[in-house]
């Protein structure tokens, strides 16, 4: 494992920690993964609604016109991952995980606030918005004490959908982001504007709650999967949905 670069983090507000994973634990991983995308088409309607985001139910326009009659029943998003991919629950454990939000928090004591797949399929898989993790609609504090690390599976590359920072927009102070999400004002970018985090399979992307980041269209023949999670420090103020995995202390082995 790399060792995570918290001052270039500061400056710019995002990072890459590579190796992070170990090989064993990605294909695992990568299996039971594979495993929930074909489970959850299963699942009774009530919680597909509550932890499902396919693909097929969101506009053409964010893949680029693709139609939606030609997606099938793929998942965009699974969240609740713990409940589908157990295995999940060793990433509160790992070294990368702990150390890294650690560094990243500036203490440990941590707990993980939720857990998701985020999966952009081959030549459709839509683009992401620009915007800022703080707040969010999701799950938020009220204060910006949290960070998400983006465990790529596939790795990321510029042409499969690779997510994009503007380096320096997370220097704004959590009121004006409050004031800023409360007026609605959008971000507005060129889908290749600023920087790719383009990473192998088994990297860690660390992510600033306030920087402005999207991503394009995957226009690649393969899949780009990663695993996004949310940690925050041990008893912050949250606002939300409560996953199986919300207010689990980092080290802890199981969700």
């Amino acid at each position: 494992m790399s060792i995570f670069d918290f001052e270039a983090y500061q400056r710019a507000g995002f990072g890459v920690v590579r190796n992070a994973v170990p090989e064993s634990l990605l294909s695992a991983l990568c299996a039971q993964l594979e495993r929930a995308d074909a489970d959850v088409r299963r699942i009774d309607d009530e919680e597909k609604a509550r932890n499902i985001v396919f693909e097929k139910d969101l506009s053409d326009a964010g893949r680029m016109g693709f139609p939606a009659g030609d997606v099938g029943e793929v998942p965009f998003i699974i969240g609740d991952l713990c409940r589908y991919v157990p295995l999940c629950s060793s990433l509160l454990r790992a070294p990368a995980v702990t150390e890294t939000a650690a560094l990243a928090l500036g203490t440990k004591h941590m707990a993980a606030q939720f857990m998701n797949a985020t999966i952009k399929h081959p030549m459709f898989g839509r683009a992401i918005g620009w915007h800022r993790d703080f707040p969010n609609d999701y799950l938020s504090g009220t204060r910006s004490t949290f960070v998400r690390l983006m465990i790529c599976l596939d790795g990321m590359q510029e042409r499969g959908g690779a997510t994009r920072f503007l380096p320096g927009t997370h220097t704004i102070s959590d009121e004006d982001a409050l004031n800023e999400k409360k007026a609605g004002i959008r971000h507005r970018h060129d889908q290749y504007a600023g920087c790719a985090a383009e990473c192998d399979p088994g990297d860690i992307v660390v992510i600033h709650p306030k920087i402005v980041h999207g991503s394009p269209v995957n226009l690649s023949a393969t899949a780009r999967r990663n695993i996004v999670m949310q940690v925050g420090i041990q008893g912050m103020a949250l606002r939300g949905v409560h996953e199986t995995i919300t207010g689990a202390k980092l080290g802890d082995a199981t969700c």
